[in-house]
């Protein structure tokens, strides 16, 4: 009791408002399956100007990373149906995922004390719910933010380029060939497509990621997806 009367009289720190963030915009994506948890960050953190994408899955994720999307945080959920999320931190950085920072957040308390070999400290380790200044001064500290009390200025949304992919005859033989496992059968089949389908370059691009990757179970499904949509 005399401590708290004691430190009654002193001044206490103020915390300043963050309402936005100096410099270029930061790009996060979040992989979660669940959406009312994939829309409790997007609350949180689109209005402070922070670019943002989710993706519902790991193998989601993954094929918007193979497509080009280079994110410069990520919030990977680890209990997910399809790969978990210690999978899909270990395949998004085969893709090229090096650089970006990553924290785990997880209904799971436990999970935090657990040894891991994708680097994921216990101060990348979120439980969920999260609790809002814990997520913002962990960007901060990972981003080397320097937050704003001014309202982020309103960000337009990054063009992404138009997946369009080639016809159905081309899509079967793309088909025999991922089915296969042939990877020069596979880019030569795109490079036919590139030469008669210039339309295409997108889709075909964003295929060559996962051929080099040899990840042909991501090039199934966009195969099938793209017949689907056909």
């Amino acid at each position: 009791v005399h401590e708290a009367v004691a430190g009654a009289g002193r001044p206490q720190p103020v915390q300043r408002a963050r309402r936005g963030y100096e410099g270029a915009r930061r790009r996060l994506l979040v992989v979660d399956n669940e959406e009312a948890d994939r829309e409790l960050l997007g609350h949180v953190l689109a209005p402070l100007g922070f670019e943002l994408r989710s993706a519902a899955s790991g193998h989601d994720a993954l094929d918007l990373i193979a497509a080009g999307y280079r994110p410069d945080a990520m919030f990977v959920d680890l209990a997910m149906p399809g790969i978990d999320g210690w999978e899909t931190i270990r395949r998004a950085r085969r893709l090229g995922l090096a650089d970006a920072a990553v924290a785990i957040v997880s209904a799971n308390a436990f999970d935090k004390g657990l040894d891991n070999d994708v680097e994921i400290a216990p101060e990348d380790f979120f439980v969920k719910p999260v609790r809002h200044t814990e997520l913002l001064d962990w960007l901060e500290r990972r981003l080397g933010l320097r937050w704003t009390e001014a309202a982020a200025a309103s960000v337009p949304a990054p063009v992404q380029p138009v997946l369009r992919p080639p016809s159905r005859e081309r899509l079967r033989a793309l088909d025999e060939a991922v089915s296969l496992g042939y990877f020069r059968g596979i880019m030569n089949q795109l490079d036919a497509i590139d030469g008669e389908q210039p339309e295409c370059a997108a889709w075909t691009e964003a295929q060559r990621v996962l051929a080099r990757q040899f990840q042909f179970e991501a090039m199934g499904r966009a195969l099938a997806e793209a017949a689907h949509a056909g």
